[in-house]
C-alpha cells in the first residue's frame, strides 16, 4: 500500500476508535449494572469520576511521552511523591496550601527534567531511566509518609473532595481543564508537530533541523509537571488512590493511554483518547472495587481484561477502515 493511502487508512482507523471507546464504556457500565444495580447511585458516580480524574491526568502525561517515541514508568510514583510532599508540608505547617502544592508540582517537574536529561543527554533507554527515577520517587514518598499511602486529605486541599451540582467532583472538573489546555496547546502551537516528528523518526527529525534532545527534555519535563498535578488528585480521594497505587499503577496508566488509541497521526486528539482510556480503566476498577477485589487479584483480572479489550479494539473496525 502506498504511503499516502496507508496514512489515510490509519487516520480512518483512529477516527473509528472514538466509536470503540464509547461502545467499550457502555459495555462495562452494563456489566457493572448487572453485577450490582447500585452502580448509578450518586456516590458511585462520584467515585468513578474521581477515579477518571486521577487516572486521566497521569495518562495524558504518559501519552505525551509515547507520542515522542519513549515510555515513562515513573509517572505514578512522581504523582505519589508530589502528593506526599503536599501533605507533609501542610500537616507540619511548613507551607500554606498554595505553596505546598507548588512545591509538590515543581518537585515532580524537576524529576521529569532529570528523566529528560538521562534520556536525551546520557542516552539511557527510557524504560531504564524512568524505572530508576520512579523507584527513587517511590522510596522518598514512603520515607515522608512512613510508608503509609492512605491518609486524610490535607487541610487546604480538602476543596478537591467537594462536588458541583451534587454529582461532579471538583477534581474531575480540574482534570477536564488540564485536558482542554493540553489539546489547545497542541493545536495552536508547533510543539505537537515537533513531538510527533521525533516520535515518528528521530533520525529524520534531526535531518530536518530539529533539536531532538531539547524536544525530549521538554517533553519529559512536561510529563513530570503533569504527574505533579496528579498529586492533587491523589489527595482528592486518598482511599481510592491507596487502592490504585497498591498494585500495577504504572501499567494501568500505560494501558489507559494505549486503550485510548495513542497514534502519531492523532494530533491533539491523543489527549482525548488518553482521557477515554482512563475512563475505561476507572470503570473497570470501580467494578472490581464493588466486588471487593483488591491488590494482586485485581491486577490479574485487570491484565486479562486489558488483553481482551486490546483484541476487541484491534479487530472491531480495522477491516472496515482499510476498505
Amino acid at each position: 500500500m502506498p504511503d499516502g493511502k496507508k496514512r489515510q487508512a490509519i487516520k480512518r482507523i483512529t477516527r473509528y476508535q472514538i466509536i470503540e471507546n464509547v461502545i467499550l464504556a457502555a459495555i462495562f457500565f452494563a456489566v457493572a449494572y448487572l453485577l450490582y444495580d447500585y452502580i448509578f447511585t450518586t456516590s458511585i458516580i462520584i467515585s468513578i469520576l474521581k477515579g477518571i480524574a486521577l487516572l486521566s491526568v497521569l495518562a495524558i502525561a504518559e501519552c505525551l511521552i509515547l507520542a515522542c517515541g519513549g515510555i515513562d514508568l515513573s509517572v505514578a510514583n512522581f504523582s505519589l511523591l508530589s502528593s506526599a510532599i503536599m501533605f507533609y508540608l501542610i500537616e507540619k505547617s511548613i507551607f500554606s496550601a498554595p505553596f505546598a502544592i507548588i512545591t509538590g508540582i515543581l518537585t515532580a517537574g524537576g524529576l521529569g527534567f532529570v528523566n529528560g536529561l538521562l534520556v536525551s543527554k546520557v542516552k539511557l533507554q527510557p524504560l531504564v531511566a524512568t524505572l530508576a527515577t520512579g523507584l527513587f520517587a517511590y522510596g522518598v514518598s514512603g520515607a515522608i509518609t512512613n510508608n503509609i499511602v492512605l491518609f486524610d486529605t490535607a487541610k487546604g486541599i480538602d476543596f478537591m473532595k467537594s462536588v458541583v451540582l451534587s454529582v461532579i467532583p471538583v477534581s474531575f472538573i480540574f482534570a477536564v481543564i488540564i485536558l482542554v489546555i493540553c489539546v489547545v496547546l497542541f493545536r495552536v502551537t508547533v510543539i505537537s508537530r515537533q513531538v510527533f516528528a521525533v516520535g515518528g523518526s528521530e533520525r529524520s527529525a534531526k535531518l530536518s533541523g530539529l533539536n531532538t534532545d531539547r524536544i525530549k527534555l521538554l517533553t519529559y519535563t512536561g510529563a513530570g509537571f503533569l504527574a505533579g498535578i496528579g498529586g492533587i488528585m491523589v489527595l482528592a480521594d486518598s482511599a481510592q488512590a491507596a487502592r490504585f497505587f497498591g498494585a500495577g499503577a504504572e501499567l494501568e496508566i500505560l494501558f489507559a493511554a494505549i486503550l485510548g488509541g495513542v497514534s502519531l497521526y492523532s494530533g491533539p486528539r491523543i489527549f482525548l483518547r488518553a482521557f477515554a482510556g482512563a475512563a475505561i480503566i476507572a470503570i473497570i476498577n470501580r467494578i472490581l472495587y464493588g466486588l471487593f477485589v483488591f491488590n494482586f487479584m485485581r491486577a490479574i483480572i485487570m491484565g486479562v481484561l486489558v488483553i481482551g479489550v486490546l483484541v476487541f479494539r484491534k479487530n472491531m473496525f480495522k477491516n472496515q477502515a482499510l476498505n
